[in-house]
């Protein structure tokens, strides 16, 4: 019975591996900085706590064990070094602690940060909507968490019509909270593109700090969309095939109505400047809000056996100013 009792109490005796806490943020650090923080391992049990390190996430990350065995009530430091190298992006480097806890085999510590940056540039710059010919122009901030100021020296985008202009900026405006600025510029690019739908172009970025320093560059993509001089409307207009009037029985008039609205411009001159299959009849009339009609398509009760929409027959209404180059 008494053996019994000693091997039972030899059985409970363990090492308890415990830590206050497993992560530490930085926060906003120099590049190629040498950080170190110290994490405490205790042994709340009743056996020596045996410790390794046994990996880190990179080689920029060492982690080091003031004691490797710990007695019953012992503590000791667990040192994580991190170099931060010359990045600016948010870092979590790692590492693993082994331990012959049968609970706790292993304990992770973390540390992290944010590398500061020389120049920060948006990753891409929206211009806003515009018609046909009629500029359009998209604003954003650049600035530098190390340098005290700096120069925008040149922006290069090949989109038809590009200009731009860059001034300073105060670092305390809402857009830059909380990104540590020290220095900011606003730029506003400007374009003018002569094609209708979406675009998109590479914008180049150069500036000079003040310290005398190398110029920087920076690429972004831009991209914006120009609306159709003329729009249709119609319940039955699908975006991409247009309007479908079906099959239609013979001897019978069937007409289709669609309002028709330019834009910019609402005194331009516009009119039907072709049907396709002429067996169609189609009609423009201006409605009383400026910029605005009503196009009427008429199938005539004596409209032969037409089929179009096919590979080989297109049916369409063309619609436009025949002053312009641009219509629809």
């Amino acid at each position: 019975s008494d053996v019994c009792s000693s091997d039972l109490m030899e059985s409970e005796v363990k090492p308890i591996a415990v830590v206050s806490d497993t992560e530490f943020n930085f926060g906003m650090v120099n590049p190629h900085s040498t950080l170190t923080h110290d994490f405490l391992i205790q042994n709340h049990g009743d056996a020596p706590l045996q410790l390794s390190v046994a990996k880190t996430s990179c080689k920029c990350t060492m982690g080091d064990l003031e004691k490797e065995v710990l007695l019953p009530g012992e503590a000791t430091s667990v040192t994580m070094t991190w170099n931060t190298g010359y990045q600016a992006e948010e870092y979590k480097q790692t590492a693993m602690i082994v331990t012959n806890d049968p609970l706790r085999s292993s304990i992770v510590f973390t540390v992290q940060g944010e590398v500061k940056a020389k120049f920060v540039v948006p990753e891409q710059i929206a211009f806003n909507t515009t018609d046909l010919g009629v500029p359009t122009e998209a604003r954003f901030l650049v600035f530098s968490q190390l340098w005290e100021d700096f120069l925008v020296t040149d922006i290069q985008c090949d989109i038809p019509g590009f200009e731009w202009h860059a001034e300073p900026s105060q670092v305390d405006v809402a857009a830059l909270a909380d990104s540590e600025a020290r220095s900011a510029w606003e730029v506003r690019v400007f374009s003018a593109p002569w094609e209708i739908g979406e675009y998109k172009a590479k914008l180049k970025l150069t500036v000079v700090p003040n310290d005398g320093g190398e110029e920087v560059t920076r690429d972004m993509v831009c991209f914006g969309k120009v609306r159709k001089p003329i729009n249709f409307y119609s319940p039955d207009i699908h975006q991409t095939n247009g309007l479908d009037i079906g099959t239609l029985v013979s001897g019978k008039k069937h007409q289709f109505n669609v309002v028709v609205r330019t834009r910019n411009d609402v005194n331009r001159k516009i009119e039907v400047l072709d049907v396709q299959p002429q067996e169609l009849q189609a009609e423009l009339k201006p409605l009383s809000t400026p910029g605005s009609y009503r196009l009427t398509l008429t199938v005539p009760p004596d409209c032969p056996m037409v089929v179009f929409n096919t590979l080989q027959k297109r049916g369409y209404i063309h619609v436009g100013d025949r002053s312009e180059e641009h219509t629809s």
